[in-house]
């Protein structure tokens, strides 16, 4: 699923009506939205009033279609409309009209009164519409369309933003935060996601994506570049199964974890890993702490090897342990990062023995902020980054801030200093292999907590040692990921997700791929 500009979109939809007149393309939008309404609240539409706002332009002309839709079936519907009527867009006056002939009452927002006697008589717990202003409305909202979207954020209503919540473009350089913008808990998109859905001070206006095919000519969407796509969690990916596969066929993994003062990281690492159906786990960590590790991981896996490094109290790796290269480069692939400190000596070891590992690598954590930029200019593609916002500033010099803001052109300023898959996490991660970038949309309250990042190194690097390419086995294990936390937040709510949640249910979820 491609994301595009908003810009680009505006020009898709310029060449498209020179082929389809644009109150066609307004019917079919407004039809897929109708059923995806049916499909996902039937029993609210059955007992509540729907609300629509909608606004003279192309945008408003949807919201009125979708209401004719509605009333068609026997829901019950509001319908409001606000702006210069005298500047309605055509088809959205052919939509107004209709309406009219079946006696529909639309009321009309000339006031900031008129604004707020039609909010406070919205029902509780009703569905919303926002059809005010589409990808052309990029200017601030201001009087009644903007005392709008304010009261309407205010009440207890279930909130659907048609095509993209109104004045979201607003907010982009909205450092002080004063613009309003229609806050979403589903956004129903037509055609593309559009890249400014994904940035940090517009997405949490966004809530549940949803996309609304259209019936855009396939000429023309193929001769469009985009800027993105979608990570898609019903992708096929294919992942050999075979009942003969002796242990070291179903993956031989290395992993280089642990440290006096994280051990729980090693054990997180190992654990995801294992749940992922790896044939062979080799656990190197450092030779005082592997009776910890040993009490914490033999009893629920036994089938782990533990293999102790360095000297008897040694609790940290040096760069006298570098030998353990070429054990690990005997491997499937390797995990390295997960607890190990951030002591002078390992540092020096980080650095020395990234430039010799040779077979497929998730390096997390730790090992990312020890890292030279000069290491890093060194990786190939082989390698999986898994920082968070703050490790990549440290690894790559991008202040986070600027990260958040343009997530597209820090990741190209990144891809300038080395060949490795990144995978950059936040709220909304962002998966750079080669020269594409592909967006992982399933923000969660729970996702930033300790451990998680661990358990997702350990998915890719169990995906990687079962033979899955560098890029598919990325993509595998975020949607793993977001599938786990989809099916979790309903039973624990999204506050409560531990990380072991995630990886005690992996399996399952990797069986239904």
């Amino acid at each position: 699923m491609k994301v595009v500009t908003t810009e680009d979109l505006i020009n898709i939809d310029k060449k498209t009506t020179e082929k389809i007149p644009s109150i066609l393309l307004m019917e079919h939008v407004a039809s897929e939205i109708f059923y995806l309404l049916l499909k996902r609240h039937r029993k609210l539409l059955y007992t509540k009033t729907v609300y629509i706002f909608s606004s003279v332009g192309g945008n408003g002309g949807d919201g009125l279609a979708i209401g004719r839709y509605l009333i068609q079936n026997g829901y019950d519907v509001k319908i409001y409309i606000t702006g210069n009527l005298d500047r309605v867009n055509k088809d959205t006056y052919a939509n107004f009209n209709i309406l009219k002939s079946m006696n529909v009452d639309i009321s009309y927002l000339g006031s900031e009164e008129d604004v707020y006697n039609a909010v406070e008589n919205i029902e509780r717990k009703s569905i919303v519409l926002d059809s005010l202003f589409g990808t052309g409305g990029n200017r601030p909202l201001e009087g009644i369309q903007k005392a709008l979207i304010d009261n309407l954020n205010e009440i207890d209503v279930l909130r659907i933003a048609i095509d993209i919540p109104s004045g979201l473009a607003s907010k982009i350089n909205d450092y002080d935060n004063v613009n309003s913008c229609f806050k979403a808990d589903e956004t129903y998109t037509v055609c593309f996601a559009k890249d400014i859905f994904f940035l940090y001070r517009t997405r949490e206006y966004i809530g549940k994506l949803f996309m609304i095919k259209s019936i855009f000519p396939e000429s023309i969407l193929d001769s469009w570049g985009y800027k993105a796509k979608l990570i898609d969690y019903n992708e096929k990916i294919n992942i050999n199964r075979n009942a003969f596969f002796s242990k070291r066929e179903q993956g031989m993994l290395s992993i280089v974890a642990g440290s006096d003062d994280y051990i729980g990281a090693a054990v997180l690492s190992v654990h995801a890993a294992y749940r992922l159906g790896v044939g062979y786990i080799r656990l190197y960590v450092p030779n005082g702490i592997v009776k910890n590790i040993r009490d914490a991981i033999t009893p629920s896996m036994p089938e782990v090897v533990i293999i102790g490094v360095g000297e008897e109290n040694q609790r940290y790796f040096t760069e006298n342990d570098i030998e353990i290269v070429n054990y690990i480069n005997r491997s499937s692939a390797c995990i390295i990062g997960s607890g190990l400190g951030r002591n002078m000596d390992t540092e020096v070891f980080i650095n020395s023995i990234l430039k010799q590992i040779t077979v497929p690598t998730v390096i997390d954590a730790d090992a990312l902020y020890l890292m030279f930029e000069s290491t890093l200019n060194e990786l190939s593609n082989n390698f999986i980054l898994t920082p968070h916002i703050y490790e990549f500033e440290k690894l790559t010099q991008i202040n986070h801030i600027e990260t958040l803001e343009n997530p597209y052109a820090s990741l190209l300023r990144y891809r300038q200093k080395t060949n490795a898959t990144i995978i950059l996490k936040d709220a909304v991660s962002f998966l750079m292999h080669n020269n594409d970038i592909y967006i992982n949309y399933n923000p969660r309250s729970s996702m930033g907590k300790a451990g998680m990042g661990d358990v997702f190194a350990g998915f890719i690097g169990a995906l990687l040692a079962r033979k899955i390419n560098v890029l598919d086995a990325s993509k595998l294990a975020l949607i793993i990921q977001a599938r786990a936390f989809n099916i979790l937040s309903k039973k624990f709510g999204n506050d409560y997700i531990q990380p072991k949640d995630l990886a005690n249910i992996s399996y399952k979820i990797l069986k239904r791929i």
